[in-house]
């Protein structure tokens, strides 16, 4: 059963228009554990290159980039588990961090997971239920 994961940024939208956000989805068709160049080349471009997105839903999102740290933070609503993560695409000097929220949702062959890219850090994570039992 698949289940649509929702993030909420409740400060930041409630104050600004959604059309005020670049938002962007993206398949990355299960990314390659030995490496991390599908992170790297197209989700780094899409977030940071020219007319970057501030959200990033992407499917099939595969392995997390080494280069991802966790932040600790943990949620499991209706059994879907969401774990925060720290990329910093920048340098040590320089840095330029974005936020992944990571479901794990493949745990055989860790291909087609779940995971939200956004420049802001979620206040609130909520999870959707599917809409129909066959979801």
């Amino acid at each position: 059963m698949k289940k649509i994961i929702c993030l909420f940024l409740s400060f930041n939208l409630a104050f600004a228009n959604l059309e005020n956000f670049n938002v962007g989805t993206w398949n990355l068709q299960g990314s390659s554990a030995a490496t991390e160049s599908k992170w790297s080349l197209s989700v780094r471009q899409l977030v940071s290159g020219a007319n970057p997105l501030e959200i990033l839903m992407i499917q099939e999102a595969g392995t997390l980039p080494r280069t991802a740290t966790p932040t600790g933070r943990h949620v499991q609503q209706g059994g879907t588990p969401i774990d925060e993560y720290e990329w910093n695409l920048g340098t040590l000097s320089r840095p330029d961090r974005v936020f992944i929220y990571y479901s794990r949702v493949d745990v055989g062959a860790n291909r087609v997971n779940l995971a939200i890219v956004s420049r802001m850090q979620a206040e609130e994570v909520i999870v959707l239920p599917p809409p129909t039992p066959v979801s």
